[in-house]
């Protein structure tokens, strides 16, 4: 099955495109079905990925599943396994990151967002941490800074499947992780 590309943007940049997988969502089929990894590409979508598997944690990628991977400009390539999205480098290093806009989420100024156990950090795309990860959940960075917060926790989600963070204290951070404005409560 051929999935459309999608041109996303992020207050009116461009931002790189990648494929809209919302109606897999919707159709309730499970990610990786019958595989243990997928990975997404511009032109075919998600395709079973020979090499791969997902083990204690963490993608175990043979060097032919590397070599077969499609990297994009920044060097990266989707992967789906263990119910999430990684981004993976020819070299073999890998990030876990949020999904966003139901694909691994979008490199902005320079950063992703990517997990750290149950927290939230941001990575440049040689995939190193640009500060340590603290935060419950943040945004992405926009004309420098990121909303941040510490103690929140998702809602309901809503018809739509958006799931809101509520509660905690949210406050914007800079491109080193310092607090950036006073803190608020939403």
């Amino acid at each position: 099955m051929r999935l459309p590309l999608r041109n996303a943007t992020n207050r009116g940049r461009q931002v790189r495109p990648l494929l809209l997988v919302a109606g897999l969502f919707a159709s309730g089929i499970a990610w990786g079905a019958g595989t243990e990894c997928e990975a997404l590409t511009e032109e075919d979508g998600f395709q079973s990925l020979a090499g791969c598997r997902w083990a204690n944690g963490r993608l175990a990628l043979a060097p032919e599943a590397l070599a077969s991977l499609s990297y994009d400009q920044d060097g990266l390539a989707a992967v789906h396994a263990g119910g999430g999205f990684h981004y993976v480098r020819a070299d073999g290093r890998q990030l876990p990151v949020i999904t966003f806009d139901n694909g691994p989420d979008y490199v902005v100024e320079g950063l992703v967002r990517g997990r750290v156990g149950a927290r939230i950090g941001y990575f440049d795309t040689e995939l190193r941490q640009a500060f340590p990860a603290t935060f419950d959940f943040g945004w992405a960075f926009e004309d420098g800074v990121a909303r941040v917060c510490e103690g929140c926790r998702k809602g309901t989600p809503d018809d739509h499947g958006h799931t809101a963070m509520v509660g905690g204290t949210w406050y914007r951070i800079d491109r080193q992780g310092r607090s950036a404005m006073d803190a608020e409560t939403p």
